[in-house]
Parts: C-alpha cells; structure tokens; sequence
C-alpha cells in the first residue's frame, strides 16, 4: 500500500460533523501529518511519514495512524493502528485497538494497549504494549520534548526503546531491549498549524538485536538527515 493509499484512509476521519455551539463535548476532528519528510544517508533518500487523524470528543476518540518510508519507489515498512482513545486524567489517554503490518511475510496483526501524556516537565510521552500471536510482547516507549527558541523556532530531541519477549530470525530481532532512536529536530513556525524543520537521526541495534544484525552482516546502526514538513487541521 502507497503512501497516497494511507493519506485518504486519514482524510475520512476529517469531515466537519458538528457545527460548534450546538453541543457542550461536540464532534471534532483532525488529521496531523506529524512528519512528511526526506531521510539521507549514503547516498540513498527515503520518503518517510508519519500521521494520525482522529474523530471524537475530548473523552473519546477513534484514531487512525500511519507510519512508513518508500525507497527508489517501494515501500520498505509500514504500519498502520486503529485504536480507541479515552481521558482518563488532566493530560493523560488510555489506548486499546489494533496493530497491522501490510508489508509483513506473515500475518502480522497484533492487540495494542497503550498510555500517552504530557509527563512533568511537558515531555511528551508515549508507552505502547503489542500483544502478538501466543505470549509474544513488545513494548515501545517515545519521549518528546518541545523547546521554544524564539516566537518560531522550536528544537525537539525525541529519544525511542523497543524490546520484545521473542526472537524473530528473519527480522534479526531478538529478545530483550532490540532498538534505540535518537532524533533531533529543528523546526520554523511559519503559522501554529505548518512547520518545515530540518533534522538528524541515530538508530542503534541493541543486545541480541545487534549480535544477530553483526553476524548476518547489516548494519547495527545508522545515521539519516532530514528535511521536511509538519502541518495539521
């Protein structure tokens, strides 16, 4: 599935349903585009994104996502969650829907539970448990920091962990903490809703991951620069 096949999926959860006024917790909605850019290393340029559009209330709320990037015209991964989302404190959601790899050899659905949140400090937080076939778990946690430098300038480092409780040769992923992200973004404010950034990103192998990524000879870590755009409405 292409990245134009994913973006109308969105779209579907941004029609105007409610006039404002008429109801005290009306229907709303939004389609952010959090990430739309071009990521570089050796040579290569890969088209990545990544999107969420949402349909709801501000207590419940069903949510569409899309990740990915496309490589010389393929697609190289993608990700696709439907889920339900509910307040449960000042800040603070409840997650429980769905998790589905197009791209995957085998069926790849998996049940997803999360929490996401504003933590003190205004770190934006994010931690994800994937329930697989069997007793197969993954876990993944995202921290998010926003840095106003001036009225338009805004630094955001991010920093990503993922572990899993199984071994996946063909993915050359083992068990135990597999990945580590580091990504640094610096973004211009051209209105609240449309912010073109540039930015760099370190993606390491870890433990098992990295021992079995060393011995199949691919790379335990990488370094990509990036140029995009953020915009929503």
């Amino acid at each position: 599935m292409k990245l134009h096949q994913h973006l109308p999926l969105l779209a579907l959860l941004t029609p105007a349903l409610a006039l404002a006024g008429m109801n005290d917790d009306p229907i709303l909605t939004k389609l952010d585009v959090k990430q739309l850019e071009g990521a570089y290393r050796d040579g290569d340029a890969r088209l990545v994104w990544n999107a969420e559009g949402w349909l709801g209330t501000d207590l419940h709320k069903l949510v569409l996502t899309s990740e990915g990037s496309r490589l010389a015209g393929r697609s190289e991964d993608q990700e696709l969650r439907l889920f339900y989302r509910r307040a449960i404190a000042p800040y603070w959601d409840l997650e429980l829907g769905w998790h589905h790899e197009p791209l995957a050899e085998k069926r790849d659905d998996r049940a997803l539970l999360g929490l996401s949140g504003t933590a003190p400090w205004f770190i934006e937080t994010d931690l994800n448990l994937l329930a697989g076939p069997g007793s197969d778990l993954s876990a993944e946690l995202s921290l998010e920091r926003e840095i106003r430098l001036t009225r338009q300038w805004v630094l955001s480092p991010e920093i990503g962990l993922t572990a899993h409780n199984f071994t996946n040769q063909d993915e050359h992923q083992g068990s135990g903490l597999a990945d580590l992200d580091l990504e640094l973004r610096l973004a211009w404010e051209v209105r609240p809703d449309l912010a073109p950034y540039v930015g760099v990103s370190w993606e390491r192998k870890l433990g098992d991951s990295a021992d079995m990524a060393r011995a199949s000879g691919h790379d335990v870590e990488r370094t990509y620069w990036r140029m995009g755009v953020s915009f929503w409405f």
